[in-house]
């Protein structure tokens, strides 16, 4: 089966995010052939490259994602001429959305369009960006109502694509596949010394991580309002922030360095010892699409709180795998709180996290699924032919 992508992920060119690269490896290998259509600045313009014997990467070098489809469209409709597509999927309902839409009716591929987060109807999302977001709004409702079949990662979602009339059988929920064992394996002790030297950790104190990009839609100010109640009952405590924050000045400028570790981007493979350092990982979340970094806390046996939405609830389990929060300081503080002070408690939760993350999550099992989507997405197309 030759699948043909179309995507925004510059992770798959030389910006590595987590392990885009070797999950599109795995997916090609299981599909026999996956063509990705991606975009990439013209500033920094990239040649066709072949991660695989079965996988091939086609960059669009244009300046800005805005500009996009057009350019899309062209190269995905010279590699179906040259080589046959059974199926097109996208990585969103927007642009890439409207590319595979526009190689539906050109062709008559069969289409299958991906939602990776929370968009419709969600008014924290509307609200970032409303003009634009509303547009986009729009085009993604006309989009997924006319795709042969839709996977969303939640149920949550799926309820707005039900509500839009769009019928079940068109819609998978598949989550994000996450190597989950990768994080059960256990850490040498004298990485997790190497680590706390490296963050100025001792042992005496009781760590509270946040995995991410900060986007806006993370809410780390959330987090800092909420840690901040923390540290003022347990001084000891520390929290350890992992991603990239030179984009967010404003939050940076709000750290109180004596409390809080900024550990910069780190790279996929060494998170594990960051998890395994970890007394709760908290998230604080307005909105997601799929909480995968919850999945690999939960994986590493680290107790976990939440604060509410689909994603984090298509995951958590409140007071069996994990703990939920509502979204305010007060809320989000006492839980994490009441973990760091209850450490029997938060040994019972992780532990019962871990084998819910193995069982539910298995990386192979998760997969195959998506290859099953997309042989789905063929033969409901070819049904109604």
């Amino acid at each position: 089966m030759h699948v043909l992508m179309i995507s925004l992920d510059t992770s798959l060119l030389g910006n590595p995010h987590g392990n885009t690269v070797q999950r599109h490896v795995e997916y090609a290998r299981r599909a026999g052939e996956v063509s990705v259509v991606v975009y990439n600045p013209s500033s920094q313009a990239k040649p066709v490259t072949r991660l695989s014997d079965h996988l091939v990467v086609y960059p669009a070098n244009v300046p800005a994602p805005l500009l996009f489809p057009a350019p899309a469209f062209r190269i995905a409709a010279r590699v179906h001429r040259e080589r046959p597509t059974d199926v097109v999927t996208t990585q969103d309902p927007f642009s890439t959305g409207l590319v595979g839409l526009a190689l539906k009716w050109r062709f008559g591929i069969p289409l299958d369009v991906q939602n990776h987060s929370s968009f419709f109807n969600n008014r924290d999302w509307i609200r970032e960006r409303p003009l634009r977001n509303r547009v986009f709004h729009v085009l993604g409702r006309f989009v997924v109502r006319r795709a042969d079949t839709n996977r969303v990662l939640t149920e949550g979602e799926k309820r707005h694509y039900r509500a839009m009339g769009i019928p079940d059988e068109r819609v998978t929920v598949l989550p994000t596949p996450t190597h989950v064992d990768i994080f059960a394996a256990p850490v040498p002790q004298a990485a997790l010394d190497a680590l706390r030297a490296r963050l100025d950790l001792s042992p005496e104190n009781p760590v509270v991580l946040w995995v991410g990009l900060p986007v806006g839609f993370k809410h780390v100010e959330l987090l800092l309002d909420a840690f901040a109640r923390v540290h003022a009952a347990l001084p000891a405590a520390r929290l350890v922030l992992a991603g990239d924050f030179s984009g967010r000045p404003d939050l940076a400028a709000r750290v109180d360095r004596d409390a809080v570790r900024l550990a910069g981007r780190v790279a996929h493979e060494d998170l594990p010892p960051l998890y395994a350092l970890a007394d709760v990982y908290a998230h604080s979340s307005r909105y997601e699409g799929f909480g995968k970094v919850l999945v690999e806390a939960l994986a590493a046996g680290t107790p976990v709180v939440a604060t509410r939405s689909d994603g984090a609830e298509a995951i958590i389990r409140h007071g069996e795998n994990g703990l939920l929060a509502d979204h305010t300081p007060e809320s989000l503080g006492d839980a994490i709180l009441g973990l760091l002070r209850d450490p029997a408690r938060a040994r019972a939760l992780g532990a019962a996290g871990q084998a819910d993350a193995l069982a539910r999550f298995d990386y192979e099992r998760q997969l195959d699924a998506v290859i099953a989507t997309f042989r789905r997405t063929r033969d409901l197309a070819r049904a109604r032919r």
